[in-house]
């Protein structure tokens, strides 16, 4: 196995520099992580089975939105459905410390992808795009499938957590080829890269106190960023859904959804309504895949 992930790396100049016990103690897990390949899930399921057992106001908040979005739920069923989406959220954030510096063969291996043709065209023709994605499946393990087929990104990323935990997130993609900027400074950074004809991703379901939208979503009433309808309107540069799960095989299923193109002028939301259609399709598809864990992320369907 390689000593390191063979992506392009984004210049030192741009990226924070974490404290050193931080990238060893990181190297030193993804390495760990590989040796242990898919049985890293034991370790997941487990941490995430103990914050399941310890967090009984979350997990009943989490199994509520799941009978919101599948009425057919009786309790019992939203409870296991609840417990899987722990144990896959807690995937989700070892899958972060697993691709970090895996040997390109090795990671191309564990992708099956549909509808990366329409990303490697962008990068032919030199056309900007801005990918979209949900807190749905494994969104950086998508990042690092798109810097390895020659697709660099330019990722925006909340700001949220520790300074010294976010600065190793941005080094760590840094690492892969992903050149991250926060939020509050992505307007500046992004819409020169978009306009030089390159990929920004955004994971928009969870804008946080950033500037936002309220939209149908399953029936129901939720908020996510407004930042692709402003990219889109501001560049012409058209939006690109993206869905990035694990697959029952093992390995990583990719969809690279068709581009939307929003008119100049056009509605917000009815312009986002093509993006929202293909996460409401995937989470009916994925459920346990979906992490609705927060008190008032659906709301009952009244005028938006």
């Amino acid at each position: 196995m390689g000593a390191r992930c063979d992506n392009p790396l984004v210049p030192e100049a741009e990226r924070p520099l974490p404290n050193a016990a931080l990238r060893v103690g990181l190297n030193g897990t993804a390495g760990f992580l590989h040796l242990l390949g898919s049985r890293r899930y034991r370790i997941a399921d487990a941490v995430a089975n103990f914050a399941f057992a310890v967090q009984p106001g979350r997990r009943a908040i989490t199994a509520a939105n799941f009978q919101k979005v599948l009425p057919g739920l009786d309790r019992r069923e939203a409870r296991r459905l609840a417990a899987r989406s722990y144990r896959e959220y807690a995937r989700t954030a070892l899958d972060f410390i697993y691709v970090h510096r895996l040997p390109r063969p090795r990671l191309m291996s564990t992708f099956t992808a549909f509808g990366a043709e329409r990303l490697l065209d962008l990068r032919l023709r030199g056309q900007g795009a801005v990918l979209v994605l949900f807190h749905l499946g494994t969104w950086d393990a998508g990042g690092a499938y798109a810097t390895a087929i020659g697709v660099p990104l330019t990722v925006v990323m909340a700001e949220e957590g520790a300074a010294p935990i976010r600065d190793l997130v941005i080094w760590a993609r840094s690492e892969m080829g992903m050149h991250t900027v926060l939020a509050s400074r992505s307007p500046r950074t992004v819409l020169p890269a978009l306009r030089r004809g390159e990929v920004v991703a955004l994971v928009a379901d969870i804008p946080g106190d950033t500037p936002s939208l309220e939209v149908e979503f399953l029936g129901h009433r939720t908020k996510v960023s407004d930042l692709p309808y402003r990219l889109a309107q501001h560049t012409a540069c058209p939006l690109i859904p993206v869905v990035a799960v694990r697959s029952p095989a093992g390995g990583y299923f990719i969809e690279v959804h068709d581009a939307v193109q929003v008119a100049p002028g056009a509605d917000p939301k009815c312009a986002l309504r093509p993006v929202i259609e293909v996460f409401e399709r995937a989470v009916l598809r994925w459920p346990e895949q979906w992490y609705p864990f927060e008190k008032g992320r659906l709301r009952d369907l009244g005028p938006v």
